[in-house]
């Protein structure tokens, strides 16, 4: 073992072993943190607003601070992002991390310079570890992670907006990115289609123990493209060129070719591999060595999972073992899983406030707090489903995240958890997260935009295809190139309003989408049928958006036209 992975072993263990001790005893560990956050931030608007100087039990902090939404802080955040200081947090931030909000204004996640402090840290450094001692070799070689820029622009103060991922793969000690087979620089390339080839030019030509990004539908769109470019990407790894076609920042491609070395050796070998598979271009035959792969294995993307072997053991004699990086959002990371089986981690009790609310509890009165009772760590039980509240030391005090999680046993005295679904009003195929909102707004404005009168629309998520379904009935049956045009409008005002849809649309992760113009009728038809099945007239709702696509058989009579994006 080189000398490189023995230190950041030993680093590793003492935060594995804080996290240890954290979780034989979780309501001392969530005692500890509620009473720092509380002191740390006593002075701060929000601190003062609420009595933080007064909060010594979580009895004392659910009867004092209020449960919120980011639409119930947006407008003191705004204000952080114009750069006031002391609203949240006694600590100024030093980035925000940006994701989709519920209407068309993304969310911005102010994040500390504790963040990036012991206990964060800790939390990446004992999944790490204990990844490690199951699979003893994968820093022995090179890594090959997938993240998104660090820097994507500039809130009104000057603090940097972007990925959390980005930012920390670019300040990982010297050390750790020795073992990168890509440069942070190759993350910045704009054009989606040059990204990925420079990844795999890359990448191809190393020795590659260790794969991680957080959705499995990138690490599959990295060996589609692998596969695709491949007959330039060996032209290149025998020459050390890249290839001169690509559109790359000029900076970027200078960076990049200094790195590269002819290597016909490495060319012959893989070329050698790919005949063997009628042109066909694997990394079973590429990283034979590759140890571990990292990514999201449940949710509403564990069923990329069933497509891995494919790439990865397509002989079937080698599957290559999966471990889920756990419970992870902008807002925070919420769980370690400590083996590969199954999702399940325990929660960060050192780290973050956990609260739940039950589902069942939480779907009878999904608008009255005042109705729901909250749960500690200690209070929530195996098996059990709940809606998530956090505390972060980013400054979100009982934030209402929207997330669905199980219990799944416990380590120690913590319960272990695995994301379900995103919660009311939202779908989620690969990141996404189109809420009902977003979408009440799109069509609103492509009808209004387009002059087609939309009666009723509804949008359903179709798994298996990776892709969405815009249904409409309009009042007046349009021409086939006004659907086509009303399709690519929906397609487009969509993504200006989730740049997480727009991004996942680029990237191809999620596939064009389809418009079912339905037949007169479909809509007082398909209200009938639920009364019938029972529920009052007015408890028949009006869905607009669905994680459940409709049974083919029972939609199929209702279509009248389908309009497909590239008709």
């Amino acid at each position: 073992m080189a000398v490189r992975t023995k230190l950041i072993i030993l680093t590793m263990r003492r935060s594995a072993r804080r996290f240890e001790t954290a979780t034989r005893d979780p309501a001392e560990a969530q005692q500890r943190k509620l009473l720092w956050l509380m002191d740390k931030n006593k002075d701060t608007e929000y601190g003062r607003r609420h009595g933080f100087a007064s909060v010594r039990t979580f009895t004392d902090f659910q009867r004092q601070i209020p449960v919120a939404s980011y639409e119930d802080i947006q407008e003191d955040m705004q204000r952080v992002l114009e750069g006031a200081e002391n609203v949240f947090t006694a600590e100024k931030p030093i980035m925000f991390a940006q994701t989709s909000g519920t209407t068309g204004t993304p969310k911005f996640i102010p994040v500390t310079p504790t963040d990036y402090g012991r206990d964060h840290r800790d939390v990446m450094r004992t999944w790490l570890y204990h990844s490690q001692c199951a699979h003893p070799d994968i820093l022995d070689a090179k890594v090959v992670s997938l993240v998104s820029p660090a820097v994507e622009g500039h809130a009104p103060s000057g603090v940097p907006f972007g990925s959390t991922s980005g930012h920390i793969y670019q300040n990982m000690p010297a050390i750790i990115r020795k073992t990168y087979s890509i440069p942070y620089p190759v993350f910045e390339i704009s054009d989606y289609s040059a990204k990925y080839y420079v990844i795999m030019r890359l990448a191809v030509a190393d020795d590659v123990r260790f794969l991680n990004t957080a959705n499995p539908s990138s690490i599959l769109k990295m060996c589609e493209k692998g596969n695709e470019f491949s007959e330039d990407i060996l032209r290149d790894i025998r020459d050390g060129t890249l290839s001169p076609t690509l559109e790359l920042e000029p900076e970027i491609r200078k960076e990049v070719e200094a790195m590269l070395r002819p290597n016909p050796e490495r060319a012959r070998e893989l070329e050698r591999a790919r005949s063997a598979r009628d042109g066909r271009l694997a990394p079973a035959d590429y990283w034979p060595r590759l140890s571990l792969i990292a990514c999201w294995k449940g949710g509403t993307v564990g069923h990329y999972l069933a497509k891995f072997d494919d790439w990865f053991n397509p002989d079937g004699r080698r599957p290559i073992p999966v471990r889920d990086w756990g419970y992870l959002a902008s807002e925070m990371r919420g769980s370690i899983p400590l083996s590969d089986e199954g999702s399940a981690g325990p929660l960060t009790v050192a780290t973050n406030l956990f609260e739940f609310v039950s589902v069942d509890q939480f779907d009878a009165n999904p608008d009255d707090p005042a109705a729901w009772t909250f749960l500690t760590v200690d209070q929530i039980q195996d098996q059990g489903e709940y809606y998530v509240f956090v505390t972060t030391s980013g400054g979100l005090y009982r934030y209402d995240i929207n997330d669905v999680v199980q219990v799944q046993g416990y380590y120690n005295k913590t319960p272990q958890v695995v994301f379900l679904r995103k919660g009311r009003g939202m779908t989620n195929l690969t990141g996404e997260k189109i809420s009902v909102n977003q979408v009440i707004q799109t069509f609103e404005t492509v009808s209004r935009e387009s002059g087609l009168t939309i009666a009723h629309f509804r949008v359903e998520a179709d798994q298996d295809r990776e892709r969405y379904l815009f249904r409409i009935e309009p009042i007046a049956a349009p021409a086939r190139e006004q659907a086509r045009q009303v399709l690519r409008a929906l397609d487009a005002r969509l993504q200006e309003i989730n740049l997480e849809y727009k991004a996942k649309r680029a990237s191809q992760r999620l596939k064009d989408p389809v418009l079912h113009v339905m037949r007169e009728g479909w809509y007082e038809r398909e209200r009938r049928r639920q009364t019938s099945a029972g529920r009052r007239a007015f408890q028949a709702k009006t869905v607009v958006l669905t994680p459940i696509k409709a049974p083919t058989q029972e939609i199929r009579p209702e279509i009248g036209d389908i309009v497909e994006f590239n008709d």
